[in-house]
């Protein structure tokens, strides 16, 4: 493949004690924290090899890790139903939340001075030193995502019935935005103009914020697992079978308007990650191929990789130049992009 094409180029792999759920990178892409699934939790360091560091566990199982975007905090979960903050530089922890539900969802605010921790119906807020900060209204259904608005402290929690905003500052507010059926995701565009849900039903539905009207793209044959914007805000990424399609923002939108797509898998998408940086997205698939595609550019992959299991999660780096890979055989691969 042609470098001015796009290349993802292998730097390595590593054995973890259990197959990757969950990823975050360190601010400077050099770290990145892995939950596994039977508990461990790993920092993996990349240097020009990849060296693994075990630095704890969550017993029965982790869920969840979150890594503030420019600091040192870092926070996990698992069916324990405990929360731990860490501190990066010196690997310590405490528990800043316990209870008998799990605690699936994890996310720092933008200026990182909230963490949001969805614990069935009930989200709950902490700042970056772990003390409570609040505990907000009841959601009518389990929360199946959350997303900060960016340069914001407003948040989005996805779950059955719609789409919840919280408003944290200056004075605390809650909108509903319902919908019939349940929001799987929840995908704020970069200059978070609109927020994008994969839904149940098989459909993708569109807030547009400032205005408070909505939009609505259906035709998917199953229920919308992933929803990715292109850094530039013109792309919107998603999936809902062996395809990914991608519908264009520039112009008049998307309505109306027939999308882009992408159709080199055989089997199921089940994973999706969209570049920091430029139109680039990767997929995976149960067909265990890795693809690179430039949306709106083409419908050809421009790269593609085998893996050796089903992946189970994709995560790029914050500057984009990493992408990092897990595989249910217990495996995460490194590759530069």
């Amino acid at each position: 493949m042609s470098a001015a094409l796009g290349q993802l180029r292998p730097r390595g792999r590593i054995e973890l004690s259990d197959y990757p759920v969950d990823a975050a990178w360190s601010p400077d892409g050099k770290s990145l924290l892995v939950a596994c699934g039977a508990g461990a939790l790993n920092l993996v360091r990349i240097d020009h090899e990849l060296s693994n560091h075990p630095i704890g566990e969550h017993a029965g199982g982790a869920l969840a890790v979150a890594w503030q975007k420019a600091g040192n905090a870092i926070a996990s979960s698992g069916q324990d139903g405990v929360v731990c903050l860490w501190d990066a530089r010196t690997l310590d922890s405490r528990t800043i939340h316990s209870g008998k539900e799990w605690s699936e969802h994890l996310a720092f605010a933008d200026n990182g001075r909230l963490l949001a921790v969805a614990t069935g119906r009930t989200l709950r807020l902490f700042d970056a030193g772990g003390a409570p900060r609040a505990t907000l209204e009841s959601h009518p259904g389990v929360i199946a995502a959350l997303a900060w608005r960016p340069k914001s402290l407003e948040l989005a929690a996805a779950g059955n019935g719609g789409m919840r905003l919280h408003r944290i500052e200056p004075q605390p507010e809650a909108r509903d935005y319902p919908w019939r059926g349940a929001c799987l995701t929840a995908r704020w565009n970069p200059d978070g103009r609109l927020l994008a849900a994969g839904m149940q039903d098989g459909s993708v539905h569109l807030w547009y914020v400032a205005s408070g009207t909505e939009s609505q793209m259906q035709g998917y044959g199953s229920k919308v697992i992933a929803t990715e914007w292109s850094a530039n805000g013109r792309y919107l990424a998603t999936t809902a079978g062996s395809s990914v399609i991608v519908w264009d923002f520039g112009g008049k939108g998307p309505e109306g308007s027939r999308p882009i797509e992408l159709r080199s898998h055989s089997e199921r998408v089940t994973a999706l990650a969209s570049r920091p940086t430029g139109t680039w997205l990767v997929s995976a698939a149960l067909d265990r191929r890795l693809l690179l595609w430039r949306m709106g550019a083409s419908d050809t992959p421009q790269d593609a990789h085998l893996l050796a299991d089903e992946c189970t999660l994709l995560r790029y780096s914050r500057s984009g130049d990493r992408l990092a890979v897990g595989d249910a055989r217990g495996g995460l691969s490194i590759f530069d992009c």
